[in-house]
């Protein structure tokens, strides 16, 4: 639809920037070694926190998308997501860097053609060019459904 505008999170993974629609984003947090680890669950599932009373899986992006793995550093965050606008559906993503909110003209997005190594993100909603900038944008949804399957 011609003018109208979406408003993303671009954050970085390895030298990669992706992003996700902002209205899915409940908080994002410092990332700590607080996340209790959950007996034989998926590689890419690092374990759980407690936020404010709700127990919230949390993910590595770069196990999903089968990236190499980074040192923690003073810049990874875990971007606190709700794709289906419901507390129980919040889980967890940890970024090596939240780079910035930034607004998008729909019209702007192109098909995406990401190929990664194999990993078990496949679908992305597109991609946009921000400041010279290639950035994917992440179908939240098509995460979901990857943690939920083959528990």
């Amino acid at each position: 639809m011609k003018g109208e505008f979406k408003t993303l999170v671009s954050f970085g993974l390895q030298k990669q920037t992706f992003a996700f629609d902002s209205l899915m984003v409940r908080n994002i947090l410092a990332f700590e070694d607080n996340i209790t680890k959950v007996p034989n669950s998926r590689d890419f599932i690092l374990g759980v926190i407690n936020l404010h009373g709700i127990i919230i899986p949390v993910t590595d992006m770069r196990r999903m998308m089968n990236l190499d793995e980074q040192e923690t550093t003073q810049d990874t965050a875990i971007i606190i997501v709700s794709p289906e606008d419901k507390i129980e559906s919040q889980f967890g993503i940890v970024v090596d860097i939240v780079k910035e909110v930034f607004e998008v003209k729909t019209e702007n997005i192109m098909p995406s053609v990401y190929q990664n190594k194999m990993g078990l993100i496949e679908s992305f909603v597109g991609a946009v060019e921000e400041k010279g900038e290639l950035v994917h944008l992440i179908d939240l949804l098509h995460v979901v459904s990857q943690i939920d399957s083959k528990n």
